[in-house]
């Protein structure tokens, strides 16, 4: 503040008394100048302090007699008390329009560090990141050696910016409110003989806090709707497995004990085919219940995200015929149309996997295709993958519900009995494998289902 109210009057009356004619109006212009400088440089007061000096200068230097503070005409005294008041209220003006400049870009700067922070947190930034960015820009704008933010009321720190916190520091704390209630608190601390908060920066500070409480109280309340909806949905999740238990696993439980009870029955009087058709029966029931359990835990796997399948190259066209060899009794009752083609490339798949999805979709079709239908099975190359299409002629998928099949236990008004999991199975395994599965119209009427497998493993 000192030196340009010194050096800048100084500087003028040196350049005024070199050898060239200088008249004491042109004097008075160059210290006005000073004035305004030092007023720029170093505030309101170094301006009054060069007024003063300029006064004396001007007095000293070119006001007659020259060389003394004494004046010798009335009209110098008035012209230089006049040229103090002007220069005094040109450095006050001019300082006070710089203070009023910077105090505008700074609050500025604050607007739009809120504003970015604001936007930070509508494009799903965390608190946490928001609450750091914001402690970086708070210690490069007011010098303070550490910021934080603690959490209530466990007290963990979210962010922390600068230095660990000495013992001679002072803090003060700005809590986060939401409806009278802290939720967290941000600290600032600076050192004794440090720069401390000016009521502006307290000011950002608090419209932050007001800001962010919000957005954590958002971010809790969020939590809660998702741990609320992950509840309801495993709450749906076990009704639909208890009702297919209850019904599912009871109809083949049914069969097998009844035909238990007859073979074990004293006064039946069965033949040899008759206990050879309960035997099957039994045998048939059993794979069933075999069946059914597996999806539930194929299931129990993919909601634990657990399906990862374990890929080796596969000729895709024997995986195909040896799932039709085993289903051979389930699709007795159809006419088959198996087109494999011969080129057919190998295809990075877990085989037990792929063999359960293919035995879900070709249950599906038997289930729901008229007895003496056709059901056609090709596989093709497609591009970079192999693509397989199983078509029945059944009534046919509704095209708004086609997405839904797929959904763990989702059974259509017109559905058979079944527990509702084969296509989720299936579709969870192709989707495992990076593969693409949906649901088409078949030609002549029915339902096709569609997948594709990479040919090159992404892994």
């Amino acid at each position: 503040m000192i030196i340009p109210a010194v050096l800048l009057p100084a500087l003028v009356t040196t350049v005024a008394a070199l050898p060239f004619e200088t008249t004491t109006a042109m004097a008075a212009l160059g210290f006005v100048l000073a004035v305004t400088g030092a007023a720029l440089i170093g505030g309101s007061a170094a301006g009054l302090l060069a007024s003063i000096l300029s006064f004396l200068a001007l007095n000293f230097s070119f006001t007659p007699p020259v060389g003394t503070f004494s004046v010798g005409k009335t009209e110098d005294l008035v012209a230089l008390v006049v040229f103090l008041l002007v220069s005094a209220v040109v450095g006050t003006l001019v300082s006070r329009a710089t203070t009023q400049r910077d105090r505008a870009e700074r609050r500025e700067r604050e607007a739009r560090l809120l504003q970015h922070l604001g936007a930070r947190l509508l494009s799903g930034a965390s608190p946490e990141s928001v609450f750091e960015r914001f402690g970086r820009a708070l210690v490069e704008l007011t010098g303070v050696p550490r910021y934080e933010v603690a959490m209530t009321p466990d007290g963990r720190v979210a962010a922390e910016v600068g230095a660990p916190p000495g013992p001679a520091m002072h803090r003060e704390e700005f809590p986060l409110e939401v409806g009278g209630e802290a939720v967290a608190a941000i600290r600032t601390y600076a050192n004794p003989e440090g720069p401390s908060l000016g009521q502006g920066e307290r000011q950002l500070i608090r419209a932050f806090a007001s800001q962010m409480a919000l957005a954590v109280e958002s971010t809790r309340l969020a939590t809660e709707a998702t741990e609320a909806r992950d509840a309801a949905e495993r709450s749906q999740l076990q009704a639909a497995l208890l009702q297919s238990v209850t019904h599912d696993l009871r109809t083949p439980l049914a069969s097998i004990l009844a035909s238990v009870s007859s073979l074990l029955d004293p006064e039946a009087e069965l033949d040899r085919h008759g206990r050879i058709e309960l035997l099957q029966t039994i045998s048939h029931e059993a794979e069933r219940l075999d069946r059914l359990v597996g999806n539930l835990l194929d299931l129990t796997r993919l909601r634990a995200g657990a399906l990862t399948p374990s890929k080796r190259p596969t000729a895709i066209d024997e995986v195909i015929e040896g799932v039709l060899a085993r289903l051979a009794p389930v699709l007795e009752r159809h006419r088959l149309n198996v087109v494999l083609r011969e080129d057919l490339p190998d295809v990075p798949v877990d085989v037990v996997q792929i063999d359960q999805a293919l035995t879900n979709i070709l249950e599906n079709a038997a289930k729901y295709s008229p007895p003496g239908s056709q059901i056609s099975v090709s596989a093709a190359r497609w591009q970079d993958a192999v693509q397989v299409r199983i078509a029945d002629q059944g009534t046919g998928i509704d095209p708004e519900l086609r997405r839904r099949v797929f959904e763990p236990f989702f059974r259509s008004d017109g559905a058979v009995s079944g527990s509702g999991l084969g296509l989720a199975i299936a579709h969870a395994v192709v989707v495992a494998h990076g593969g693409t599965i949906w649901i088409e119209d078949a030609p002549g009427g029915g339902t096709a289902v569609v997948f594709r497998l990479p040919i090159r493993d992404a892994d």
